[in-house]
């Protein structure tokens, strides 16, 4: 059985009920939900939320609802968290788990099952993720921030290191998307971290301009990519059925 499984807080602190926000006059959430459901290679779709409006979406889609426990509904809560109670609450053997934020809204048709058939077709792998890949975004082109002030490498740096971004090794930024893992290669969790859920070899399907929404310019940015992929205020892409 192949599960996908939203996941979303009531409680957002960097815009209040971002989840449900307008987004090409839908809720946010709706993106992912749609994503989900029209995935040919999904039997069954989940949210996990302690929120009420999020709940009434799920709702009206005909999404089954997993209460989440205050304990793991927190600023500081794990998406591990959600996810190992999640699979514990379904309770049935699921071969697939597809993790979708709900305060990602950047779904092109068919980006669901681009990683399902990553994992179908690479048998090694643990888990496969939509993203984008940056070089400008290198660790060895950003610093962390001390408690005083002071910009540090995350590393050991190598001396011969350019400045130029075009020489850089590529770098890969994960978005809310999907994250598609094999549940016997990453449950018990035995992955690096901050990602233990997505296991040791994780593969990834490419989507441009994905990201997930923090501030008001992420709205834009998120309506800019839609457009692009055949979204508007009245209408959804073809291969999408209708809402």
């Amino acid at each position: 059985m192949n599960i996908a499984l939203l996941t979303g807080r009531g409680g957002s602190k960097s815009i209040t009920k971002k989840n449900v926000m307008p987004v090409l006059g839908r809720p946010l959430a709706t993106y992912p939900i749609l994503s989900a459901l029209n995935a040919t290679k999904i039997d069954k779709v989940y949210i996990s939320t302690d929120c009420n409006d999020l709940k009434a979406l799920a709702q009206e889609y005909g999404v089954t609802v997993i209460e989440r426990p205050e304990e793991i509904s927190g600023d500081r809560s794990e998406l591990a968290h959600a996810l190992e109670h999640a699979l514990k609450t379904i309770g049935t053997e699921v071969e697939y788990l597809v993790s979708l934020h709900c305060n990602c809204g950047t779904h092109r048709p068919g980006l669901i099952d681009a990683c399902l058939e990553t994992l179908e077709h690479n048998p090694e792998a643990d888990a496969c993720v939509t993203g984008l890949v940056d070089k400008s975004v290198h660790p060895y082109r950003t610093r962390q921030v001390t408690e005083d002030g002071r910009l540090l490498p995350w590393s050991d740096i190598p001396q011969t290191t350019s400045s130029n971004r075009q020489t850089m090794t590529p770098c890969f930024l994960l978005d809310g998307a999907a994250r598609a893992m094999r549940v016997s290669s990453c449950f018990p969790l035995r992955g690096p971290q901050p990602f233990p859920y997505l296991g040791e070899h994780t593969l990834f399907v490419e989507n441009d301009g994905g990201l997930d929404i923090h501030s008001p310019e992420d709205v834009l940015l998120t309506e800019v990519y839609l457009r692009r992929h055949g979204f508007s205020e009245n209408s959804l892409p073809q291969a999408w059925r209708a809402e």
